[in-house]
């Protein structure tokens, strides 16, 4: 009901639209106002908000696997400004094509900044071919205080299978998993490695309710007070 009634007040068209609230206050990302207010005001996948809260600070690298509309690179983008680190580097990977063009659109707009910040049209998973690629071929030595980001509608375990050399106790994991068979095994995946996941669930706003998304989906986050 509160939302129905915000939304009158934004355009209904893709726009330059900026994130006020939350871990990634200060994004400019493009897209679609009116379909976005919880995201404008910091609330969407609000379950997760302490947690990157926490994470943003440690971390010089992000590798966003499934990027969609930028949400997630370019409000980390914000955060690596505001916290003044000049060094970071936020790679994401993304197939569709209409994404790539809002992505892009994004990258336009994004203000003069230090870190490094790459776009790559391409499937994720455990091999390399044809329109797929591994986070394991990338080519960067330092592979540590990453935060990898997995948001891939069902192919959560390929992309982990691919990203072994990733499973660092330095490095922290964000994972959307979509189905539930999948969550022993990408904690016993990781846990392997030294890098102990926990489960996040979803949970309704007071006068919000829940996001429009499939009750069935959760989240696995590095534990953040292992060690």
């Amino acid at each position: 009901m509160v939302l129905s009634v915000l939304k009158r007040l934004f355009a209904d068209r893709p726009a330059l639209t900026r994130v006020w609230f939350g871990p990634f206050r200060g994004a400019r990302i493009v897209m679609n106002p009116r379909n976005s207010l919880r995201k404008i005001f910091g609330l969407y996948e609000h379950e997760l908000n302490p947690w990157l809260n926490r994470v943003l600070p440690r971390i010089n690298r992000v590798l966003d696997v499934g990027a969609n509309d930028g949400y997630f690179t370019f409000g980390c983008a914000a955060a690596f400004r505001r916290l003044g680190k000049s060094n970071g580097e936020i790679i994401a990977f993304e197939p569709q094509a209409q994404p790539m063009d809002s992505l892009r659109a994004s990258m336009n707009a994004q203000p003069g900044m230090p870190i490094r910040l790459e776009i790559i049209q391409s499937m994720v998973g455990r091999e390399v071919k044809d329109g797929m690629t591994t986070l394991d071929a990338l080519p960067t030595a330092d592979r540590k205080h990453t935060l990898v980001k997995v948001d891939v509608e069902g192919g959560e375990i390929d992309v982990l299978e691919g990203a072994r050399t990733w499973m660092d106790p330095s490095n922290v994991f964000l994972i959307e998993v979509h189905e539930e068979r999948f969550l022993e095994q990408l904690r016993t995946m990781c846990g392997e490695r030294g890098c102990r996941l926990i489960q996040v669930d979803q949970r309704p706003l007071f006068l919000l309710g829940r996001e429009m998304r499939d009750r069935k989906n959760w989240w696995l986050v590095s534990d953040l007070e292992e060690g």
